[in-house]
């Protein structure tokens, strides 16, 4: 069963590719080319690179170029410094001057692709971003007090990494009471998900996550249908290849594959590999939308024909995540995930709030994000103690008396008080013209040429007051509210405006501060 240790062999390869396009791709092959002026530099150096570009490539019109440099990390490339400048160009050579980060890791660096800025031919059109690649380049940034290596000996370095990651790759997961190779079963399990668009493979240790094309098809629900029509002597309708390629952008999948799991048996296998994969869905539902949900198993045994396979799937509300930096999802399970598996708390407010994220009914998602500050307060904020605006001032009830953090609200806002990230300016339009609202201290220069301003307090009470309803009668009625408290009136404003600042998007991202700051 060779194809089990297929991520492994996936690293060594893609790193056996590297060095082949690196060392022997010959020149003539490739339509642009980049050189550096050395190969061994110190951080906060100098450098002048050379981007030589095919003939027939507009040079004269390109007007800015951008270079990232990527560092040979431990597990993967991660982005180290990028840099975007105007070139000199000397025949069909675009020269660009740069000094490196003084700050800048001594290690190991490359860079493959650039970005040409190329200005349109006709005065209307707009500049055109063009993504070229090109042989790779690798370099060595040291102290001052190293001596150089030498380009064969940075090639071997990196091969060296190569071997590194491929062994890392298939590191095993042992399971409970397992604790060494002999005295369990191995086992290959592959969970496959929808719900999370991920670009590229993010290789972690002892598994991947690798990204499977756009998602599922439509088809299955497409012959349901026509099926009960034609039951019913109705004409069928047509398969529309656009409806397909909606469906499968909306529902994009990937796999999470574990190369070495050792284990008593099956059960345990698939129960440690679902329960880990669990948080990773947790952890990716933490930006945007519904975490992702598994709805397929395949587990196989070494060294025998044995192969479990099973189905479960869940449906999908919608989640995309995408990256700026390609390997930042690999960066945050690596960060969160053993906090998760460590800290029980940490997983009960990082799965509230990947539930929060999931429910599409608007009060129901409030009240969920509400409960993740709910529970992170109770866990910062001691119980008894006044609450104040951000100037000091003491805030009052409607008889006087000091609110306290004695009350869940209370306690809340002291929380987002705490943190100082709280002010937020939107706007609406009304009768033509558009007006702005500040939520935050209205102390603030920014509250005075506001609008509308609304205090720190007054929104947290408003966010409340929504949370109430939907908890003790479930829904929040706006018709209602505007009969109640202040605080309800102003959630039925701010509920019923379709511009400016809204409740739930409020309490949402305080949430995920919050989570950030706690796990």
């Amino acid at each position: 069963m060779r194809q089990f240790f297929s991520a492994a062999r996936y690293i060594y390869l893609m790193f056996a590719r590297y060095l082949e396009r690196k060392i022997f791709a010959p020149p003539q092959e490739q339509s642009f080319s980049f050189k550096i002026n050395s190969h061994s530099y110190t951080a906060g150096e100098q450098f002048v690179c050379f981007l030589s570009v095919p003939p027939n490539f507009p040079i004269s019109q390109v007007k800015n170029v951008s270079i990232d440099f990527f560092r040979f990390d431990i597990l993967r490339n991660q982005f180290a410094f990028g840099f975007g400048a105007t070139p000199k160009i000397a025949g069909r050579t675009l020269e660009l001057e740069q000094s490196f980060p003084a700050d800048m890791i001594p290690g190991f660096y490359g860079v493959q692709r650039a970005t040409i800025s190329v200005i349109p031919l006709d005065d209307g059109g707009s500049d055109q971003n063009i993504a070229v690649e090109f042989s790779p380049v690798t370099i060595q940034v040291r102290t001052s007090a190293q001596v150089p290596d030498t380009p064969q000996l940075i090639d071997k370095e990196i091969a060296a990494i190569g071997l590194r990651r491929a062994a890392l790759a298939r590191k095993p997961h042992f399971v409970t009471p397992v604790t060494k190779p002999e005295e369990g079963s191995r086992f290959l399990v592959q969970v496959f998900a929808v719900g999370c668009l991920i670009y590229a493979r993010q290789q972690l240790e002892g598994y991947s996550i690798l990204p499977l094309g756009l998602g599922l098809s439509h088809r299955n629900m497409w012959e349901i249908v026509n099926g009960f029509l034609e039951s019913e002597g109705r004409e069928p309708i047509a398969f529309v290849d656009q409806t397909e390629q909606s469906f499968m952008a909306s529902t994009p999948i990937f796999v999470i594959t574990y190369e070495e799991v050792v284990a008593a048996d099956i059960d345990a296998a698939s129960d440690y590999c679902i329960k880990h994969s669990q948080h990773i869905f947790s952890i990716l539902g933490l930006d945007r939308g519904q975490k992702p949900r598994a709805f397929a198993y395949v587990i196989g045994q070494y060294d025998t024909p044995n192969l479990w396979h099973w189905f479960a799937f869940p449906g999908y509300q919608g989640n995309l995540l995408s990256d700026f930096n390609p390997v930042e999802t690999s960066n945050r399970i690596e960060r969160l995930l053993p906090r998760l598996e460590a800290n029980p708390f940490s997983r009960l407010i990082v799965s509230t709030y990947g539930d929060a994220t999931g429910e599409q009914e608007y009060g129901f998602a409030l009240l969920r994000f509400w409960a993740v500050m709910e529970l992170i307060a109770e866990h910062t904020v001691a119980i008894g103690a006044a609450v104040t605006n951000p100037d000091g001032s003491p805030i009052l009830n409607a008889k006087g008396n000091p609110e306290t953090t004695s009350s869940k609200h209370g306690r809340v806002y002291e929380y987002i008080l705490s943190t100082g990230l709280y002010s937020s300016t939107g706007y609406y339009t009304e009768a033509g013209v558009q007006k702005t609202v500040f939520v935050g201290d209205l102390t603030s220069q920014s509250a005075s040429s506001a609008t509308e301003a609304i205090s720190l307090w007054d929104m947290v009470r408003a966010v409340y007051a929504i949370r109430n309803s939907i908890a003790h009668e479930g829904q929040f009625d706006p018709a209602k509210a505007q009969t109640g408290d202040k605080y309800q009136q102003l959630a039925a404003r701010l509920t019923t405006r379709p511009q400016g600042p809204d409740p739930l998007q409020f309490i949402k991202s305080q949430a995920r501060l919050a989570i950030g700051r706690e796990v």
